[in-house]
């Protein structure tokens, strides 16, 4: 009989907002606590909205106008063990504002900066960035024109995945 490597996720008490949830299985962004931490605007309205030639439901956007705009999340609870491994996310410009400039997305992990990408007008990307020693998660949008309005950039499938221990191999 083969020996199987059992992944165990851990059990962590997610307290977000005034409720509580078990980071078992993985938990959306938007139930994080967030707060605007820009200029332009931060909309938690989900909408869905065609990017790429898909259609997606997103639960928040952020509008740069002509300057910029933030959000910044916390995903731990104040017992400071960290909750979750990885953020993935998609995001995108709609496919019908082909007349936006691009906007330049960071993302940034306790003040860090974790990684760019430049979003124009019906393209999407996704990553995953690493948030297992994270307590804050900062997504900025930049417009890259100063006297053009950018367009939004929409957000979906915005999963928290919770960490994962994973048990020893006994040895024979």
């Amino acid at each position: 009989m083969q020996k199987l490597q059992a992944a165990i996720l851990t059990i962590s008490l997610v307290t977000i907002g005034a409720n509580s949830v078990l980071a078992q299985t993985p938990v959306s962004l938007v139930r994080a606590k967030c707060v605007s931490s820009g200029q332009g605007s931060f909309r938690q309205t989900p909408v869905d909205v065609a990017i790429s030639k898909a259609v997606y439901t997103s639960p928040f956007y952020l509008g740069a106008g002509t300057v910029s705009a933030a959000v910044t999340c916390k995903i731990r609870n104040s017992d400071d063990r960290p909750l979750f491994q990885t953020l993935r996310l998609g995001l995108g410009m709609r496919d019908n504002n082909p007349n936006s400039p691009p906007v330049t997305v960071n993302f940034y992990v306790d003040g860090d900066k974790a990684e760019t990408k430049t979003i124009a007008p019906g393209t999407k990307e996704l990553l995953a960035i690493d948030v297992s020693k994270a307590t804050n998660v900062t997504i900025e949008a930049v417009c890259s024109s100063s006297d053009k309005y950018c367009g939004r950039v929409y957000f979906f499938n915005t999963v928290l995945d919770p960490l994962v221990a994973t048990t020893p191999t006994p040895k024979k």
